[in-house]
């Protein structure tokens, strides 16, 4: 009498070695998808949370109770000084600490900067022009989300 087999084939191995990659190939694909998505919402998300700290600033400061370094006029009792670096200063203070902004897709580069023309993904610049601020963050590529502020 013949003894039974036990195991699997070598053709069996096979083909759920290949079926397992195939599912690992669509997996990660998938997953590189949703990460990017994920990126875009966080950043999308804290732009505009700062944009709403940054107009809630500026009605404090018409009330006459903000400190907030672009809302003030130049040479007015709230602020020395109203330059972008300041207000960047200020946002990593009051932002970065608090609300624990991070740059989703560098997290060892600074969220907020006050140069012009970063090419960071995620990295949102502050510039001053006259008596607005514009908030600009820079997303996917050379795609931007901008919003002025403007003083009260």
């Amino acid at each position: 009498m013949l003894k039974a087999k036990k195991g699997f084939s070598l053709i069996e191995l096979l083909v759920v070695i290949a079926i397992i990659g195939v599912l690992s190939a669509v997996g990660i694909t998938a997953y590189s998808g949703y990460t990017a998505d994920a990126k875009l919402k966080v950043t999308t998300s804290q732009h505009k949370q700062l944009v709403s700290f940054l107009n809630a600033e500026s009605a404090k400061c018409a009330g006459g109770s903000g400190d907030f370094g672009f809302l003030a006029a130049n040479g007015s009792s709230t602020s020395t000084a109203c330059t972008a670096a300041w207000t960047v200063a200020l946002i990593k203070v009051h932002v970065n600490s608090g609300m624990k902004m991070n740059n989703a897709y560098a997290p060892d580069v600074d969220f907020a900067i006050d140069a012009h023309g970063a090419t960071t993904q995620g990295s949102t610049v502050i510039s001053l022009s006259g008596t607005s601020a514009v908030v600009t963050t820079r997303t996917v590529g050379t795609t931007d989300i901008a919003d002025t502020i403007a003083r009260y």
